[in-house]
């Protein structure tokens, strides 16, 4: 993957992920070129510096949108605030969560988001999914060139990842036949921002009542033809998720996981007896505040402990569904050995293994190094299955 920052996996990734989901970079070029200095600093880079970079960016892109929407050129407007909450979500990104202006500029990042949603032809629609006592915050996005029912595809990300970085593949589907419902699950964006839901293992509870409200929406939803698709953390909830819910018809992991805690161990530098630590070295994708705060725990020990039920172990051949798994060849969160070993003990009859790799491009996490490819091979793979 092409680092920005070089030696500093957490903040070239976060430039990736952001140009995956529709960041400019001569935008981000421009805000980010004098920091890589900053970008040195110990433990994890400078995030003051981060945060202030992403922010002048966020702020001028916003304003030039509203700007645009004041003067009815809708065009412009939508995809400069379509932008601008990319850069706002990279502005909150790595301060404390319990940081003032984390709150602020997440509500930035969603009033922004909401508003390009409503100037695009094709709408995305904010919704709430019933869960409990309580909801889980989504995008909808209908079907393109259909009239009645059609097939529809839960999306959701990762441990840190949100609906918001879905966009690019709800279009993608959308493009294609395919209607969206994009996901905050417990752990994830607004549903654990504003609604404290932590990260729990138990995926097919989140992929129930999302499905539940995909099928109350049967005016423009065949609840026969419902498939899921989650992204790097998601590649352990998406596979949990269909071994017990039977609803979903087809499933991709994309970044393939067998076991989170096993993945975590690894990362924190776990040794036998000692208390855990965070090895930065390792390829870490959020700081250490923002991991606990996605499990609610106090500390690493905790955080570890609450993992443990996260596997696939004794779950995977249960799996009956037609799914696929996109993993990539040089993963430095997930190895490839955990996608095969997935693929191996997934029940299945109709299982597939993609494996990006180096020669072809697209062999990093969730392919962000190249990721036009999978996406459209995803949402191909999904027309075939519903």
């Amino acid at each position: 993957m092409f680092q920005y920052f070089p030696g500093n996996y957490m903040w070239s990734l976060a430039v990736m992920r952001c140009l995956a989901s529709g960041g400019h970079f001569g935008e981000i070029h421009w805000a980010l070129q004098d920091l890589q200095d900053a970008a040195k600093v110990a433990p994890q880079g400078d995030n003051e510096a981060w945060h202030a970079a992403w922010k002048r960016l966020a702020v001028q892109v916003e304003g030039i949108g509203r700007e645009a929407l004041q003067q009815g050129k809708n065009e412009t407007a939508a995809s400069a605030l379509m932008r601008a909450a990319h850069y706002w979500q990279w502005a909150e990104a790595f301060i404390a969560p319990d940081d003032d202006r984390a709150a602020s500029s997440y509500e930035h990042h969603l009033a922004c988001f909401r508003d390009a949603g409503r100037l695009l032809p094709n709408k995305i629609e904010v919704v709430q999914v019933p869960f409990g006592d309580t909801s889980l915050f989504a995008y909808f996005v209908k079907a393109e060139g259909t009239s009645g029912p059609a097939p529809a595809v839960i999306l959701s990300d990762g441990l840190d990842g949100t609906k918001e970085e879905m966009v690019l593949m709800a279009q993608a589907l959308a493009a294609r036949g395919i209607s969206c419902l994009a996901v905050d699950n417990p752990g994830q964006g607004a549903s654990l921002r504003l609604n404290g839901l932590k990260a729990r293992h138990d995926s097919e509870v989140a992929a129930g009542a999302a499905y539940d409200y995909l099928k109350s929406r049967a005016e423009i939803v065949d609840p026969n033809r419902v498939g899921l698709i989650a992204a790097s953390m998601g590649g352990y909830y998406a596979p949990r998720a269909v071994a017990f819910e039977k609803r979903i018809k087809a499933c991709v992991a994309w970044g393939a996981i067998y076991d989170y805690h096993a993945v975590w161990v690894r990362r924190l530098n776990l040794k036998p007896g000692a208390s855990a630590t965070v090895d930065y070295r390792a390829a870490l994708g959020t700081t250490g505040k923002h991991l606990l705060n996605i499990v609610g725990a106090t500390d690493f020990d905790e955080a570890l402990r609450k993992f443990e039920p996260f596997t696939l172990k004794g779950i995977a051949h249960q799996i009956s569904c037609d799914i696929l798994l996109v993993h990539g060849e040089d993963d430095k969160q997930t190895p490839l050995s955990d996608a095969e070993k997935l693929y191996r003990e997934i029940g299945s009859s109709n299982k597939e293994l993609r494996v990006f790799t180096r020669a072809e491009g697209g062999a990093s996490h969730v392919q962000l190094d190249r990721q036009e490819p999978a996406v459209s091979l995803i949402a191909d793979w999904m027309v075939d299955h519903l």
